[in-house]
Formats: C-alpha cells, structure tokens, sequence
C-alpha cells in the first residue's frame, strides 16, 4: 500500500496515478484519519480511477484526543480519559457516504464499534464496494481488560463493550466483515513499561493472529474454521484484487501448515519479532502456525 497523504499530513494527496502504476494495491494514511472530507472526496476519485481502494483509519480527533480506553463506566470508575465509540462511527458513516457519492470502493480498517458495523451493513445493502477488517483483540476482549491498567492492552481503537464484541463477531460470521486484520503495532518493553495513560497505544498481533482466535472463537463454536481461514486469506485478497490463494498442481505454493491440537504458552521468548507487546503473555494457546509459505519459498517454520 501507498499512502493517501504526503507525510500521513492529510493536507495535500500523493502520486496518487504513480505509486498504482509503481505497484500500489491501495491507499491509507495507516492510523491517521484523513480529516478533510475534500481531501478524501478527491482521494476517492483519483484512486477509484486506478481501480484501487482506499483503506482508511476511521476516527474523528476531536472527539477521541483525550482518550485512552472506552467512555463508559469502567473509564468513569477508573477516572482515564475516555475515547467514545461514536469518534470511530461517525466516520465511519461519513466515509461511506463519501464512497457511496463518488461510486468508488472503500475498506474499512480495524472496526470495533457495533454502530460502524451497523454502518457497514446499510451501506452494502444500497450497493456500496465497501470491505472491511477487524483485529484479534476486538474480537476476543472487550473494556473489562483494560481493568488491570496493563498498557498492553491499550488499543487504537480502544476496546469496546461486550455489546461491540458480540456485533463484530457476528460480522465476521456472516461475511458483513470479509477480513481479519492484526494492526500489529510493535513496542519495546521501555515504551510500554510506563503508566497507562502514558504508554503508546498498540500490540504484536502477527505471531498470535490464529492461535488465538482458534482458542477463543473456532473451539468454543463461534466461529466455523473454514471460514476463519477464509477470513484470513481469501477475504483479504478479494478486498485488494489480489489473486486469491489456490492449491494446483504447478501453482507457486502460498499456503500455511498448521497444527489444530497443539497447545501452547505465549512467552517473551517465544516471539521471533523484537518485540513482545502482547496481551497473551502467560495464556495458553490451542493451535500453531508450523510453517509459512510465500511465493514458493519458505518464510517461517
């Protein structure tokens, strides 16, 4: 991916017809929000012109620059500074009219609010080329794991209620959601080994991306493993118009091995990344990762 903004600013757009033509499969300004609706109304145009989405973070600064975890009562309780779910929907529901207006495809990044989901849904239903992702972590936790104050679990977006979780699990089972993405955000132990309100926000999430959901939704029946594997290959390739995973005889091998019934502890040590930023430090984990392939040429394992 390119970015949408010269220097992530949100001032002024890129080459936008050059980075497509240099390889480009999409736009973002990662986790910034792309503020101007002027500015995106353009982005959409110049890059629904090279067929290519854009992916965007969004969250209207206003009302999350304060925040470090969900307004609501356990932010209250805690006395932290809360970031309200509607910074993410109205966004949300700003980008898809701008989507929508223009005729041009959209892919919503790391959801976690129902009322985005809800969102989503209206604006597929009228037609709109709108895909969207979410992270391990806003499918599996909700604010109540913020209760301990680990900084390890301070999120951009933040996590939501149960009332969140249950939504986005539901999307990601009926194909409302069709990608699961990481949003894997890697920081020294230096950064994160502060007060909670003073850590950066973000996890690893690579490493532990299927082990975890596999615990948490295939096993308990939440989820079928088919289409959790759907969700990680297929789902985001079609998002992109990347050419979808296959096994032939003769194909370049992209594919991983996995082990259904290993178990397993996640450790600092066991991560192979530099960092080990992660709320799973300590679980236990069924199902492994034993070997990448990518492109024909093995990459982990």
């Amino acid at each position: 991916m390119a970015s949408i903004s010269k220097g992530l600013a949100g001032e002024e757009l890129t080459e936008m017809g050059e980075l497509g033509d240099a390889g480009a499969v999409a736009f973002t300004d990662d986790g910034r929000p792309i503020v101007s609706a002027a500015l995106l109304r353009r982005a959409l145009q110049y890059a629904g012109a090279g067929g290519r989405p854009l992916a965007l973070h969004c969250e209207e600064p206003t009302l999350s620059q304060a925040g470090h975890m969900h307004d609501g009562r356990l932010s209250a309780e805690l006395g932290i500074g809360g970031w309200p779910s509607i910074a993410e929907s109205v966004m949300v529901e700003r980008d898809l009219a701008l989507a929508a207006y223009e005729r041009q495809p959209l892919h919503l990044m790391h959801l976690s609010a129902r009322e985005s989901v809800g969102a989503l849904e209206r604006a597929q239903a009228a037609g709109v080329a709108a895909t969207a992702e979410v992270t391990p972590h806003h499918l599996v936790l909700t604010d109540e794991a913020v209760r301990a104050l680990d900084p390890n679990t301070k999120m951009n977006p933040p996590l939501g209620t149960a009332g969140d979780r249950e939504a986005l699990v539901a999307a990601l089972r009926n194909g409302t959601i069709t990608c699961v993405a990481t949003d894997h955000a890697p920081h020294s132990r230096e950064e994160k080994d502060v007060p909670f309100e003073a850590a950066p926000f973000g996890v690893t999430g690579l490493e532990t991306a299927f082990a975890v959901l596999h615990t948490h939704l295939v096993e308990p029946g939440l989820l079928r493993l088919e289409t959790l594997l759907e969700r990680m290959s297929a789902g985001p390739a079609q998002a992109f118009g990347l050419p979808e995973p296959r096994l032939e005889v003769g194909a370049r091998a992209n594919l991983v091995l996995l082990d259904l019934e290993a178990e397993w502890t996640v450790t600092e040590e066991g991560f192979r990344s530099r960092s080990a930023n992660s709320w799973l430090l300590g679980q236990r984990l069924r199902g492994r990762v034993l070997k990448t392939v990518a492109d024909g040429r093995i990459v982990h394992g």
